[in-house]
């Protein structure tokens, strides 16, 4: 078979503590035997230029064609609240997700910094679309690639990260506190692997660089510089860490808040922020990693890959400098509807984390009135969750249904 499997034990007893490994032992001279390096290296460019040239027009290897996405109007949603409501068409990246630019960031800071040679392995622990990123990447530039993933995360993405060349390690779902986490677990599988570096998204701020340098400049030269609010989710934070900055720096009077999910203890955190309150971080130490954990509220949310329990240093970019003006809780119910009103209105197909980030949207724009530009991201493609928000047996099973958006 194309695949070989591995039961990987990783705490005590199967049903706690037992991962699968799933290792590619075909294909690997193939996708490991062209390299593809970017063509070029642009430094010294100025913070409002993007570094990531476009891609139209010239032939391009396929890490130049990150970045760079369309700004979508969302026509229903811009006429039922008189703003312009706009979302980054970040599925469009050659990865399929908004992930690909820290990814490659990432990356290149391991590189830079001699941590990963050539040949060697890249670690990560990732809800997927990181891991898919990064998938592309080691293939494209002759990388190994072992990923950690929690395993509820959607079969789409695991089996998306597994073609692409990666080994996947499902881990249990316990708290952040627990040592068979899957980013502990990463961790260690990078300490014991050879010529092996873990990235480290959630804590490594070349995550918000990537943002601040590509994501913002396009934002803001797609909108002509009219932009009046942005809102978007936060996992490891680069986003809204990026984003925020760059946005508050070329705009100053440019909202940005934070759309977060049931049982997040991130929009906790900014709204104790913005009453002035001090935000209270437990610095922990677990598998010698030290977290900033935060209280966690009761609530889950089938959106993946946002919401946690900690403070990273990508949401402390944001979070400690003042620079998240509100947030809002989205419940599992609107971001469903949501998500079936702009595949079955608009002709939009996105994933959960995606719509909420446009519930975000919507309600900003009920807030600030008629006559408003406000700008989210679309993280990832619909495709991804087809097994779950888009299976009607699975929403019947979570009691969800599909209700009225506008």
């Amino acid at each position: 078979t194309m695949w070989s499997r591995a039961i990987v034990a990783v705490g005590a007893g199967a049903a706690a503590g037992t991962a699968l490994l799933w290792s590619p032992n075909t294909l690997t001279g193939v996708l490991n035997s062209s390299p593809l390096g970017r063509t070029a290296e642009l430094r010294g460019q100025d913070p409002g230029e993007s570094r990531l040239p476009p891609s139209h027009n010239r032939t391009t290897p396929i890490l130049s064609a990150i970045g760079n996405t369309p700004l979508l109007e969302i026509p229903s949603l811009s006429a039922a609240t008189g703003c312009r409501i706009l979302g980054k068409a970040e599925w469009m990246n050659p990865g399929g997700s908004i992930k690909d630019r820290p990814a490659l960031y990432l990356v290149e800071a391991a590189e830079k910094s001699g941590q990963l040679k050539p040949g060697g392995t890249i670690v990560e622990a990732t809800g997927g679309n990181t891991g898919i990123g990064l998938a592309m990447i080691a293939a494209a530039k002759g990388y190994k690639a072992i990923f950690t993933h929690p395993g509820s995360i959607s079969a789409e993405k695991v089996a998306t990260m597994q073609m692409l060349g990666a080994e996947t390690v499902a881990c249990p779902g316990v708290p952040i506190t627990d040592p068979n986490h899957y980013y502990h677990v990463a961790v260690r599988i990078a300490a014991k692997t050879e010529n092996a570096v873990a990235v480290q998204q959630f804590e490594n701020t070349a995550s918000a660089q990537s943002h601040y340098e590509t994501t913002g400049p396009e934002i803001l030269a797609q909108t002509g510089g009219e932009i009046d609010a942005f809102v978007c989710s936060a996992g490891t934070g680069g986003t809204i860490g990026g984003l925020s900055r760059f946005l508050k720096e070329k705009r100053p009077d440019c909202q940005v808040w934070l759309a977060d999910p049931e049982g997040s203890a991130l929009a906790p955190a900014v709204r104790d922020r913005c009453a002035g309150m001090v935000v209270g971080a437990k610095a922990t130490d677990v598998s010698g990693s030290r977290l900033k954990l935060l209280d966690k509220p009761a609530g889950g949310s089938i959106a993946e890959g946002v919401g946690i329990d900690r403070k990273t240093a990508n949401f402390a970019l944001a979070l400690d400098s003042d620079l998240i003006d509100g947030e809002m809780v989205v419940p599992n119910d609107e971001i469903v509807s949501m998500g079936y009103h702009l595949l079955r209105v608009d002709g939009i197909w996105v994933g959960p984390s995606a719509a909420m980030n446009v519930v975000g949207a919507v309600r900003l724009a009920k807030q600030l009135g008629p006559g408003h530009t406000i700008v989210t991201v679309l993280c990832d493609s619909g495709a991804r969750y087809r097994s779950k928000m888009y299976d009607p047996e699975w929403l019947e099973a979570q009691g969800l249904a599909i209700g009225r958006v506008v």
